[in-house]
């Protein structure tokens, strides 16, 4: 295995990039692991670590509340006038940070960039690319159109930035993420190579008492974590359970909870055809040769669990009578040797660390617990930004990467089925059997069937096996003392409820 320890290194460099001192009460200072590749293009990734920037500068129509419901946010209200149409009423009153009012013109021109043939080959547009068309009603009106039923449209909205269509047009892509205009509670002051600062939009509606966030990019966790204890930072985001403890002794708040995503290595079979994993019973002795309870019970410190599907349980559509995938070792071997591989399989994997609590301990583990059975994996480390483009192209230069099934930030157990099967354009795997399940999904309304729906994909997923299933993950943020408020819900942060202590 090529991962290899950089820790002591990387916690040192990253702690003299840092200024030291005690915090100021209008100052919030964050630690993640990484910045956005595109900057302040929302429209170039989906989730974390990207959203850490954009959740601050941004907002979308609609956001995913505690109880896994769409609310309103730039939108006031929605209605399906048809299976392909929804009309939303936008609130009235919202100004973007240069001053210009948010209305139906901004709405459409982001639509209409998602639907260009740039946009659809961005991150977002690939995933909303059943968007159709926009049509503006009247300042506060519009509809959107989808090429095809989409129960859950406003749910997947919440993906979408609005951005001030005049600063768009203007600037380009480019230059927009140099210099975004949004109109949530912070503005971009300026860019670092490791940090962004963010002044507070005074303009905004969504009012805040800070002054500043500081984003600042520690990759490795004991970077994070040296920074947090030392009062370098106010905040870290993506902590392991290990620290949690370290953490608590030192007076820090540390906020532990069930992330919605499971993380596992997924098969890159369409960019390797002659892989031994495009047969589905090496795909299947590899699902039984990881220990993934243990892994969770050791690893995780029992606060996730061994994964069986694609969604975790504050997802709609999980379904609780799958149980994790087994641990058969010696069914995996034999399942290897009736698949012709009994002298083994070599394969490489691509991986990011330091993201998720214990990723690179469970990656390794998992790592051996395959080998264990004959399929041995080469793990290589690579950064988020080489990981994004190998997905967006999938130009996978290895038989596996590690990836997320992330249901958010639209909480539906239909997400992670958009981008890790046939639906990805272009896929990465590809199992045309799978494809009636996924569209059943999207032709019923009703939720409750719907959701049965959903219960049959999973089976018909654990037949077909995409990946393999790692852990339920867990999301850790430690705190500092004097900081109040902060909340991180769905894979969503709101800065603009801080406040701090004197």
């Amino acid at each position: 295995m090529i991962i290899r320890s950089k820790i002591v290194a990387l916690a040192a460099g990253a702690s003299l990039a840092l200024t030291a001192g005690a915090a100021q009460a209008d100052t919030l200072r964050v630690g993640v692991w990484d910045l956005p590749p595109g900057k302040g293009n929302p429209f170039t990734a989906r989730s974390v670590p990207s959203i850490f920037v954009w959740d601050a500068i941004f907002d979308p129509l609609v956001r995913i509340g505690d109880d896994g419901a769409p609310a309103p946010v730039l939108a006031e209200s929605w209605e399906a006038i048809e299976p392909t149409r929804w009309r939303f009423t936008l609130k009235d009153g919202i100004t973007f940070s240069n001053g210009e009012p948010f209305n139906a013109d901004a709405v459409v021109a982001t639509v209409e960039y998602l639907l260009s043939e740039e946009g659809r080959a961005s991150s977002v547009g690939t995933e909303l690319r059943d968007l159709a068309s926009v049509e503006k009603i009247d300042e506060r009106t519009v509809e959107i159109v989808t090429s095809g039923p989409d129960p859950v449209l406003p749910n997947k909205l919440a993906l979408m930035f609005i951005v001030e269509p005049g600063a768009w047009a203007e600037l380009g892509p480019e230059g927009f993420a140099e210099s975004p205009v949004g109109t949530g509670a912070f503005a971009v002051e300026g860019w670092g190579t490791g940090d962004v600062t963010l002044a507070a939009n005074d303009s905004s509606w969504r009012e805040t008492e800070l002054e500043q966030v500081r984003i600042l990019s520690l990759p490795e966790r004991a970077a994070r974590l040296q920074a947090l204890l030392s009062g370098q930072i106010d905040v870290g985001f993506g902590f392991s359970p290990d620290q949690i403890g370290q953490m608590e002794s030192a007076g820090f708040s540390v906020a532990a909870s069930p992330a919605p995503q499971v993380m596992s290595l997924a098969f890159a079979t369409e960019a390797h055809p002659d892989s031994p994993f495009n047969d589905v019973r090496v795909r299947q002795a590899a699902n039984l040769a990881v220990n993934r309870d243990l892994i969770a019970e050791v690893l995780l410190g029992g606060l996730g669990s061994g994964a069986g599907q694609a969604g975790t349980p504050n997802a709609f559509g999980y379904d609780p009578s799958i149980s994790s995938y087994p641990y058969d070792p010696d069914q995996a071997r034999a399942l290897l040797e009736e698949a012709g591989h009994g002298d083994g399989i070599a394969a490489t994997a691509h991986v990011v660390v330091g993201s998720f609590p214990a990723d690179s301990e469970i990656y390794q583990q998992a790592a051996i617990d395959l080998a264990a059975v004959g399929i041995d994996v080469e793990l290589q480390q690579i950064s988020f930004p080489e990981w994004l483009q190998f997905f967006l192209k999938n130009e996978w230069p290895g038989e596996m990467f590690g990836s997320s099934w992330n249901t958010s930030p639209y909480m539906d157990t239909i997400r992670p089925y958009t981008y890790m099967t046939c639906m990805k354009s272009p896929a990465h795997f590809c199992d045309e059997s799978m494809t009636p399940f996924i569209d059943a999904t999207f032709e019923e309304f009703d939720a409750d069937a719907r959701e049965s729906l959903l219960h049959e994909l999973h089976a018909k997923t654990n037949e077909v096996l995409p990946a393999i299933w790692l852990v339920e993950q867990v999301d850790v943020t430690g705190i500092a003392p004097g900081v109040d408020g902060l909340r991180y819900v769905n894979r969503t942060v709101f800065y603009d409820y801080v406040t701090m202590a004197e």
